[in-house]
């Protein structure tokens, strides 16, 4: 396939920027042509292959170009072709071989060096395009690393911005059903632009029909030229071998492409291009009114065409109350790329200056295929966040503005290149172009090629897409959305409820004629529910609904900082009445402190344990001896600590709990903070259920830091027993001990994964994920560091940290953190380039791996403000 630009490449970014047009066939309409590479002259020769190799790429005869690359290859297995071949593949939308060759390129040199960072761009893209967004996003992030063009950077991070939005996203909605049209009109090579006259029975597209290799040389051969065809529909409702139309349309020796026939019928728009080797040096409009022999001879539309720029897919249309002819072009002062234009008709073929749509159509990227129906504008476009590579878009127009471009979702758009949409029959009939892999046959690849395709949608339905975020506007993954009929504000009939562990977007169809609740949860959230009704609908819907859940700030884990010789209450350590035995339910904070331990492996403690002050105090101190010997014991056996680290002590009634702040708080105001739970205070208290708490509370085992780190950090909620009627009764609720996937963050790629996959794997918990740097003068550096622990089983290797341009990250890489080992990351912050507060997030890859291939991921962010 042939990618045909209308200026050469030169060395500059910006030029650079003209190559990522694509697919730039269907911008010219230019079928796929693959072209022979002629032999040279002794073509063995290394020189004169790469001459070749290097000429044709220039020219943008990429099947030349690639022939010569893979035979210079061949011969000296030169690596710095491979990046070049697999580059030619990309421009030929050969998916796979570009993927293949890419990430062999990237093996054998590496990551490249910067003067071929636009090779990550490529591979990026490719990526995305089969459906890859996690590894697309990876190189898309490498390659803004070490950008510098401000225009490619928009493109790469749309790229991004696709990748995520769409990653979930399914492959089809079953709202409409796209169906390849016959195999006389498809063939091997691409089809574009398909438009319906307006009687329904004529379909008008453009394509070379071709039964060889197309070399462009002769211009007396028609079969080496774009011509528009008319394909007729039968009694039965197929489509008729087409036919090119006549000399008076395709003109010998010139490319005709992009047909549109205007509502009437009465007039077919199209383009004619000259072609200067395989570049296009000229398109212009051109129109044939209709009479009863067919189509009158061509006339050049008056008031758009140029010799300085090129005018491209003509479409009518309508604003303002007068008929317009909408076009695409790359003439001076657009946004950059292709952009849409529409021109006002004045009669007698002439039209008014040329108007560009706007930025809130056109973008730094290619926008092009217009189609303009009852007051939208369809077109595609590469410079908006994409399922894959260009995308249907649509915009309304409200007599004074159009409406900010919506894409055309799933079904409509594919991981590849969907344009040309034509529809018609009050937008329940249409047309389409995509080189998706399907049943189509192509001259090279699956994808390759476009086809047509044709689609009806259903008179009316209605769907739901519901989003799940939390107020910071993160996506929460392993949320639930429950939909439930509903009558008069009662459940009707069976709702329907989605789980999902790897992603945040929720897909429903929904019944006409119905009411809904829909239930937001998530761990940790308090739950949200909003009301949708389909009652009454005149037309398809597609609702969306956003969700942005609350954090419970009762399930947000507390972390308390314990110095030494401070003592720590296990609260969930209880014995029975005059046992020593450890309870089941007791096992759960052992081993909360055998994990400490480990985790501070010169920690040494004293365990010691307490009783109330009934019973003898001989008895009393033998009991609360034999309970912390207990402990001590289970620590050894079943925890794993050396016995020289533990000292245990039973200290009976002789050490009552004094309150601290915490405490006090937790019982509501029963005791105050500094009282201490003597005898006499607790023969005081004014009822029986106080005294028995206070007897409860005095009942403790305590671990207290003799020797090792001056503080260590430890979460409260897994020390602290709930203070409830149960407990006061001295009926403790059963604790369960933590389990490793409950204390995983929201942020790494390990959260929500089942116990047996995270065991094989390391887990960075991080004392910090988000850190707050509040107010930050613009122009002004501000460095912080983030500490973690590997909490895995096994040791952690840091592959890979990612962050934008303005942030800096010092991390040796080559470091090993094995098991309870702890490291930190240092970030330096530059705010010359911002301009207002923002949330930055730094995307960390470890070397090992989850079972599906993926690396193990984990995020840490900062926020700022910006002041002058």
């Amino acid at each position: 396939m042939v990618h045909l630009l209308p200026t050469s490449m030169t060395s500059t970014l910006t030029d650079t920027l003209r190559n990522l047009r694509w697919p730039l066939v269907a911008v010219l309409a230019v079928a796929a042509l693959p072209l022979v590479a002629q032999p040279l002259a002794g073509s063995s020769n290394l020189e004169q292959l790469l001459a070749a190799a290097d000429s044709a790429r220039v020219s943008y005869n990429w099947s030349v170009a690639l022939d010569n690359y893979q035979q210079a290859y061949d011969i000296e297995e030169d690596e710095d072709l491979l990046p070049l071949i697999a580059q030619m593949n990309y421009e030929l939308r050969d998916v796979a071989a570009g993927i293949r060759g890419y990430t062999r390129a990237f093996r054998k040199t590496e990551a490249l060096d910067s003067t071929n960072n636009i090779h990550r761009f490529y591979f990026g893209r490719l990526l995305k395009m089969d459906r890859q967004y996690d590894e697309a996003v990876t190189y898309l992030q490498n390659f803004l690393q070490f950008n510098r063009d401000s225009v490619l950077g928009i493109l790469a991070r749309a790229e991004i911005e696709g990748a995520r939005l769409y990653r979930d996203a399914p492959t089809e909605t079953g709202e409409v059903e796209l169906e390849l049209i016959d195999r006389s009109v498809n063939t091997v090579w691409s089809e574009y632009s398909p438009v319906l006259s307006p009687d329904g029975n004529s379909l008008y597209f453009a394509t070379v029909k071709a039964t060889s290799p197309v070399e462009l040389v002769d211009a007396n051969d028609s079969e080496k030229f774009i011509r528009i065809f008319r394909s007729e529909k039968s009694e039965e409702g197929d489509w008729e071998r087409p036919e090119p139309l006549e000399a008076e349309v395709n003109r010998p020796g010139v490319h005709t492409a992009n047909p549109n026939v205007s509502a009437d019928g009465r007039r077919l728009y199209y383009n004619r291009l000259l072609m200067n080797s395989n570049k296009v040096a000229q398109a212009k409009i051109y129109y044939s009114d209709v009479d009863d022999d067919g189509w009158k001879s061509g006339n050049p539309v008056s008031g758009i065409n140029s010799d300085d720029y090129l005018a491209l897919q003509p479409a009518t249309g309508e604003l303002f109350g007068n008929e317009v002819l909408f076009f695409v072009s790359d003439m001076p002062g657009g946004f950059g790329g292709y952009d849409i234009y529409y021109a006002t008709y004045e009669g007698d073929g002439r039209y008014g200056s040329p108007v560009n749509l706007g930025e809130t159509i056109n973008t730094v990227g290619d926008e092009t295929t217009p189609f303009y129906f009852d007051g939208t504008l369809y077109f595609s476009t590469n410079g908006l966040p994409t399922m894959g590579g260009t995308d249907l878009f649509y915009s309304t127009w409200n007599g004074s503005n159009w409406s900010a471009p919506t894409n055309m979702g799933p079904g409509f758009n594919s991981s590849v290149d969907d344009q040309s949409l034509s529809i018609y029959n009050e937008g329940l009939v249409g047309f389409m172009t995509s080189n998706r892999p399907g049943e189509g046959r192509s001259v090279k690849s699956q994808t390759c090629c476009d086809d047509i395709y044709a689609f009806e949608v259903p008179r009316l339905y209605a769907n739901l897409v519901v989003g799940l975020f939390n107020t910071d506007r993160q996506p929460l993954n392993n949320g639930t959305i429950e939909l439930q009929p509903i009558r008069n504000g009662r459940p009707v009939g069976s709702g329907s409820q989605k789980t999902r562990d790897d992603g945040n977007r929720f897909d429903f169809g929904l019944d006409l004629e119905t009411e809904y609740s829909i239930v937001a949860s998530h761990p940790g959230y308090f739950p949200d529910t909003v009301e949708l009704s389909t009652l009454g609908l005149q037309e398809s819907k597609s609702f969306e609904q956003v969700f942005f859940l609350r954090v419970d700030p009762s399930t947000i884990p507390v972390y308390d900082t314990i110095q030494i010789e401070e003592s720590i209450a296990l609260e969930n350590i209880l014995y029975d009445l005059d046992k020593s035995d450890i309870r089941p339910d007791a096992e759960g904070d052992l081993q909360v402190l055998a994990d400490l331990m480990k985790e501070y492996p010169d920690l040494v403690i004293e365990l010691s344990s307490h009783t109330d002050f009934r019973g003898q105090d001989r008895y009393n101190e033998s009991l609360s001896k034999r309970r912390a010997d207990s402990a001590r014991r289970w620590l050894i056996t079943k925890g794993g600590i050396e016995a020289a680290r533990i000292k245990f002590a039973g200290y009976g009634e002789t050490q009552p709990l004094v309150v601290s702040e915490r405490l006090s708080q937790r019982t509501g105001g029963v005791f105050t903070a500094g009282d201490t739970l003597s005898e006499p205070y607790i023969n005081a208290l004014p009822t029986n259920e106080q005294k028995e708490l206070a007897h409860q509370l005095n009942r403790r085992t305590e671990f207290k830091v003799l020797e090792g780190p001056t503080e260590i950090i430890i979460r409260r909620d897994i020390i602290e027993r709930v203070i409830d009627g149960a407990n006061r009764n001295g009926n403790p609720k059963p604790a369960a001990g933590p389990s490793l996937p409950d204390s995983i963050s929201p942020m790494s790629s390990l959260h929500g994964k089942p116990a047996a996959e995270v065991a094989g794997l390391p887990v960075l918990v991080f004392e910090q994920r988000n850190i707050d740097l509040g107010a930050v003068r613009k122009g002004e550096q501000k460095s912080f560091t983030y500490s973690f622990i590997n909490r895995g089983s096994v040791p952690a290797k840091v592959m890979l940290i990612q962050a934008c341009d303005c942030t800096t990250v010092t991390h040796d890489d080559s470091k090993v953190y094995q098991p309870g080992e702890r490291g930190t990351i240092a970030v330096t912050f530059d705010s010359t380039e911002k301009e207002e507060a923002e949330t930055l997030g730094i995307d960390i890859f470890l070397e090992q791996s989850h079972p599906n291939g993926r690396p193990v991921t984990e995020m840490i962010e900062y926020r700022f403000d910006i002041t002058e």
